[in-house]
C-alpha cells in the first residue's frame, strides 16, 4: 500500500486485510467469550496475537500494521472491562517480531526466509513468555527493546491506566 502511488491502492485488498486481522478476531471472540465466561470459575484465556508492528508501524505494510495496532487497542480495553467485572477469562496478547517463516516468501524470494528471528527462537521465546506467572502481554525478542515494549509502550499503558482512573472517578 503506497500512497504516493494512490492508482496502486487496491482497497478490496485492504478491506480484507482489515477483516481479516481485526474484526474476524472480534467476531470470534463474541462468539466464544459468553462459553468461556460460563466457565467459571474456572479461569480461562484467550491468546491473541497481533506484532510489534502494532506498536510501530513500517512504511511498505500501513494498512497490516493500523490493523494490528487496532486490536492491540481493542485489547487493552477488553482485558480492563473484563477485569473490572471479575471476569474469569484472562485476555493474554502476544507480540511477535519478524519471524523466518514463508510469510515474506512471496515478496522477497529467498531472502524472505532470513527476515526476521528464526521460527525455532521465537517459539521457544513465546512459549516461555505464555507460561510466565506475568503472561497477560508477551513481547519477544526486539518487540521488547527496539520497537518499544520496554520503554514508551509502558508509560503508554500507565496513561490508559490513568484515564481508566479518571472515567471510573467521574461515573460516580
Amino acid at each position: 500500500m503506497n500512497w504516493a502511488d494512490p492508482e496502486s491502492i487496491d482497497l478490496d485488498k485492504m478491506d480484507l486485510e482489515l477483516n481479516t486481522n481485526y474484526s474476524s478476531v472480534l467476531r470470534l471472540t463474541k462468539a466464544f467469550l459468553p462459553y468461556l465466561q460460563k466457565q467459571a470459575p474456572r479461569e480461562t484465556s484467550i491468546i491473541y496475537t497481533t506484532s510489534g508492528l502494532a506498536l510501530v508501524p513500517i512504511l511498505h505494510c500501513p494498512n497490516y500494521c493500523a490493523t494490528k495496532a487496532a486490536l492491540h487497542h481493542m485489547i487493552l480495553a477488553m482485558r480492563q472491562q473484563l477485569k473490572d467485572a471479575g471476569s474469569n477469562v484472562k485476555i493474554i496478547e502476544l507480540y511477535p517480531p519478524a519471524v523466518q517463516t514463508e510469510l515474506h516468501d512471496a515478496e522477497m524470494g529467498d531472502k524472505g526466509k532470513s527476515v526476521g528471528m528464526p521460527l525455532a527462537d521465537f517459539t521457544e521465546e513465546a512459549f516461555a513468555g505464555l507460561c510466565s506467572e506475568s503472561n497477560e502481554q508477551v513481547p519477544v525478542q526486539a518487540v521488547k527493546t527496539f520497537m518499544g515494549f520496554d520503554g514508551w509502550e509502558q508509560e503508554r499503558q500507565k496513561t490508559f491506566q490513568k484515564m481508566v482512573s479518571a472515567m471510573k472517578s467521574s461515573s460516580h
